[in-house]
């Protein structure tokens, strides 16, 4: 919720300084770069995207193909002895 809030605020101020003919600060506030690609070429990549070439499309619009991996899970004791969620105190006691 707090970065929806955050994007909102930032859009605004961004909004503001466009208003105001500052066009570089607006973009750099909004986190919008400036790209050579043209309403022709979306809808081009668009409708190859429809008819299952999303390669082409991407192709089209200038973007390289990023191979998405998992983030390793970072298991502690608990969860690889199968207790996770499970409360555990630990403790010393004298012998």
């Amino acid at each position: 919720m707090l970065g929806m809030l955050k994007t909102l605020e930032d859009t605004f101020a961004a909004l503001a300084f466009a208003d105001a003919g500052e066009r570089q600060e607006a973009m750099r506030m909004a986190g919008v770069e400036e790209t050579t690609v043209s309403v022709s070429d979306v809808y081009a990549a668009v409708a190859f995207a429809e008819v299952g070439c999303e390669a082409e499309a991407r192709e089209m619009l200038g973007i390289r193909p990023v191979r998405l991996v998992p983030t390793p899970k970072v298991c502690g004791f608990l969860e690889s002895v199968g207790l996770s969620g499970v409360r555990v105190a630990y403790g010393l006691a004298e012998a």
